[in-house]
């Protein structure tokens, strides 16, 4: 379950001061989820009160939205602008930036990862000289979730193909229950992963799926 950032307390006078305060400029990862689509978004610049997002689909002022940066963390706030594909918004609460932007382990001690969408497509794994027809369950730029009957062992080479992609060489992290987390030697693109999400697969605004 997504965590909430921690909010901070304030005052009138301490919100005004906040409306107005520069912004941190970044270049960040995002997913950002409307009514239960999703998709990859860059974040520009952050402050404790909103942020600066280009986008890759339609967005209105009013717009509720939620936005990871982290895996464990989502922001809740509302589209207040929309231009030449960036949108800004602002958060419901103020946030503490430096935890938005620091990695650190969750409460049950993993890793916050880079955010991951979920989507419904096919795969097929290649692990040594036996190959698998899978099925995604959610990716990044860093890594995939596939559902496989096989047990895989934990640090074994794969090969991942997807239609769309370029092939990803990458080694299983784990297995359970029919699931596999397997971690790419290198990220995908973010070009490269947007286009794919756009037209070969379900779960992100404005796909469309493919069997």
């Amino acid at each position: 379950m997504s965590a909430t950032p921690r909010l901070i307390s304030e005052t009138d006078a301490e919100r005004d001061r906040r409306l107005g305060e520069r912004h941190m400029t970044i270049l960040r990862v995002g997913k950002l989820v409307k009514q239960g689509s999703q998709q990859l978004c860059l974040i520009r610049n952050i402050s404790s009160g909103g942020l600066m997002a280009h986008v890759y689909a339609p967005h209105a002022i009013g717009d509720r939205v939620e936005i990871e940066l982290k895996s464990d963390e989502r922001l809740v706030g509302e589209v207040i602008w929309v231009k030449d594909g960036h949108v800004g918004v602002r958060f419901d609460g103020a946030v503490e930036v430096s935890d938005i932007l620091t990695h650190r382990p969750g409460v049950d001690g993993r890793k916050s990862r880079a955010p991951r969408l979920d989507v419904t497509c096919r795969a097929r794994l290649k692990v040594g000289e036996d190959r698998y027809r899978v099925q995604i369950r959610d990716i990044s730029q860093g890594g995939v979730k596939v559902e496989i009957d096989e047990a895989l062992d934990a640090d074994s080479d794969v090969l991942v193909s997807v239609d769309g992609l370029a092939p990803i060489k990458g080694v299983v992290r784990w297995w359970r229950d029919g699931v596999a987390g397997i971690a790419f030697l290198r990220s995908i693109p973010f070009d490269a992963l947007t286009g794919w999400l756009e037209t070969h697969c379900t779960g992100a605004i404005g796909s469309e799926g493919v069997e």
